[in-house]
């Protein structure tokens, strides 16, 4: 698989990263399914692995912690802290190393801060940062990350507050067309040198049909990797011949492919961007 950068850490990556959120029962993967497409994750090269403490209740985390503790030296480990208090920070990060079976994260990750009000909070006196900064300084977080699925904005202003190693946004083909972090963030992390990691590139399966198409989408964006969720084998098999035969689309298919989309942008096609996630009626406003 071909690697690039991954911004000031000092590493490069594959283009290709394991998001972790489906190798869980309600997805209808077992714990032996989960191992074994980790395993398998990390034998075709796949080294960048995206949890969250919130992720099932901690059942995403304990079973990427049943490969870390016979592979830890293999992995990149990035969890997130959803509670945007210091005191509460620090109880998930005492969490997320337990279950992950590891005595440090390679990243953690501000989890979902889609709104200035989250960020004020997260950023602020008393705020998770400050746990963030304090868990760096004792080597038990070695980089600190951002992630956001709605605003561009508040990332870019996220920036400004603090020097964030990476960030983790939302590129899928559909959200080209909506408050695209494509257009909008993806120059000022390059500006700033941030690693950025893709999310969303099936729209939560709503892309399986074109799987292939939009993968190749996502992967030609000028960012470091993509994190691509499966809860079956044969679903990051799939990926995985896609990013190892890896080439960009012309000119011609992109445009085809954007014109393919365009009818899927909808609230309800993207949650992530609705003004309620759980009934996306309009979009979100900023």
């Amino acid at each position: 698989m071909e690697t690039r950068p991954f911004g000031k850490t000092g590493v490069s990556m594959p283009i290709l990263s394991l998001g972790c959120q489906r190798l869980v029962d309600e997805e209808g993967c077992s714990e032996a399914q989960a191992v074994e497409i980790l395993h398998t994750a990390l034998e075709r090269g796949i080294r960048y692995f995206d949890t969250a403490w919130v992720y099932s209740r901690g059942q995403s985390e304990e079973r990427v912690g049943l490969v870390a503790r016979e592979r830890r030296d293999e992995m990149w480990i990035a969890s997130k802290v959803w509670d945007p208090t210091a005191e509460g920070a620090k109880r998930q990060l005492e969490d997320s190393l337990r279950r992950l079976q590891t005595d440090h994260l390679d990243e953690w990750r501000m989890h979902n801060v889609m709104s200035f009000a989250r960020l004020d909070a997260m950023t602020g006196p008393g705020g998770a940062l400050e746990t963030m900064i304090a868990a760096k300084e004792q080597g038990v977080v070695r980089h600190i990350s951002i992630s956001g699925h709605t605003n561009p904005q508040v990332q870019i202003e996220a920036l400004r507050r603090y020097d964030f190693s990476t960030v983790l946004c939302a590129v899928s083909v559909l959200d080209h067309f909506i408050y695209s972090f494509a257009e909008e963030f993806l120059p000022v992390a390059q500006a700033k040198n941030v690693g950025v990691i893709g999310m969303k590139i099936f729209a939560y399966k709503r892309l399986g049909q074109v799987a292939d198409k939009a993968l190749r989408y996502a992967l030609g964006l000028p960012l470091t990797t993509v994190i691509v969720g499966c809860s079956k084998l044969s679903e990051l098999e799939a990926d995985l011949a896609v990013a190892e035969s890896f080439t960009p689309m012309s000119g011609p298919e992109r445009l085809a492919f954007f014109q393919e989309m365009l009818p899927l942008v909808k609230p309800e096609n993207m949650p992530w961007k609705a003004n309620d996630w759980n009934h996306p009626t309009g979009w979100a406003q900023r």
